[in-house]
This record gives C-alpha cells, structure tokens and sequence, in this order.
C-alpha cells in the first residue's frame, strides 16, 4: 500500500501541488487513511526519489528544481517524471515491439541466461515535439508475462504496476558517452560515429530478480544530470 500512496504523493510534487512543503504525516493520514508506520514508508520512498529534503523538527521540503529543468536528467525519479518537471509529458514513438530470445550480449547486459524469453521495446520520445532520447528495453517474460501494443505506447512501468503490481526495487545505472552505429544514428538523425549520452540500466524487484533493463541514448541539447543521494555515517 505505500508504494501506492508514495507514487500519489510523487504525481503531486510534480504536479506543483504542494509549493513548500508536505502535509503533515497526520494530514497525510487522514488524506490516504493509512496507518503512521504506512505514511512514513511513503515519505521514505519519496525521499529516495530526490523530492524531499529533511529538516528536523520542521518537516518534509520539496526539493526545488534548477530553473533551466528542461535540460536536467533527474535520476533519482526516472526519465517520465523528469520530462514531466520539464513540461512533459515524454511522447512516445514505438519503433520495435516483439518477442526474442537473449543473445550472449543481452544475457550479459541484462544479468539474464542466454535463451531468456524477453519483449523487446524500442522506441523513440519526444519532449515538446523535440526528440528527446532513442530508448531500447527489455522485459523478461518470466516475470513480464504479457505486454501490449497500447501499453508501450505509455509508461510502461506504470503499467506493470497497474497490473502486476510490480514495484522496483532497486536499480543500476551506468552513464557513458558511446558513438552512435548506423542503425541508431539513422534513428536520431545524427551522423554515425557521432557520441551521444547513454545510459544503461537494470531494474530489480526486491526479490533481486531483474524484470528490466535498457539502454537509452539521449540526444536532448544540452542535458544535464542530477542524482539523490543519502548520507549515512558508517561507525565502528
């Protein structure tokens, strides 16, 4: 149930809903009719995310954006809220959609077996009418039984979410300039060999089990990258 009141609270700090602040946990407990214990985990997920900054004794702060946020890469919250901030929604031109088998190169960038059965999506998003990245993604069908044409259309995480209740976990993010081969540049309309920002990805259910991971290559002007972080201080 948190994650469910978490991905609430984080529509509304991207909405602009709350200016400063959020409720307070009581407020939020009556809003969501949910237990302390549950709230405090939502808040948790949303501080993960890079939304909120904690001050103690005064409450939860939103973590405002730099002003030219068109060209920020927010890590923390994923590409779909970061074009949101940056006056979204990301619009999707769907490439690719089928089912293969895992190569030796995807089953090593992947984590995966070689003959995994995956979808494979790729697709092509726009912010403003203006391309934004070529995004190539994986989905095991192992633990992805079923996605549809309309559904990656969309933000395909949303949708698993919606119906298969599947949450990530944790993630590995690797970023790296690379030249673009024939197929991408003719893609992106960019020369080959042209290096362009890429980013490799792979999502994790709690389990440890990977339900996805992409590389996406962003051809945006001007980009650049924000990442959350939390300290924490490691005693003897």
């Amino acid at each position: 149930m948190y994650h469910a009141i978490a991905q609430d609270i984080i529509k509304a700090i991207v909405a602009g809903e709350y200016e400063t602040k959020l409720p307070t946990e009581k407020a939020l407990m009556t809003q969501f009719d949910a237990s302390r214990t549950t709230i405090r985990r939502a808040i948790d997920v949303v501080f993960r995310h890079g939304l909120l900054r904690r001050v103690q004794g005064s409450g939860n702060f939103i973590v405002k954006q730099p002003q030219n946020s068109a060209t920020v890469l927010n890590l923390s919250i994923g590409f779909d809220r970061a074009a949101m901030v940056a006056g979204g929604p990301l619009i999707s031109k769907v490439v690719t959609f089928d089912r293969i088998k895992a190569d030796e190169q995807l089953a090593k960038q992947g984590n995966i077996a070689i003959g995994d059965e995956l979808y494979r999506v790729i697709r092509l998003r726009y912010l403003q009418d203006q391309l934004y990245d070529l995004e190539e993604s994986y989905f095991p069908r192992a633990v992805v039984p079923y996605l549809s044409e309309d559904g990656v259309q969309h933000s395909i995480f949303a949708f698993l979410r919606d119906a298969y209740g599947i949450y990530g976990s944790t993630t590995e993010n690797y970023v790296h300039q690379v030249r673009l081969n024939a197929t991408r540049a003719k893609l992106v309309g960019q020369p080959v060999g042209d290096k362009t920002m890429c980013l490799d990805g792979i999502n994790y259910l709690a389990s440890g089990i990977v339900f996805n991971f992409s590389k996406t290559f962003f051809v945006y002007p001007d980009l650049e990258l924000y990442y959350h972080t939390e300290n924490i201080d490691l005693q003897d």
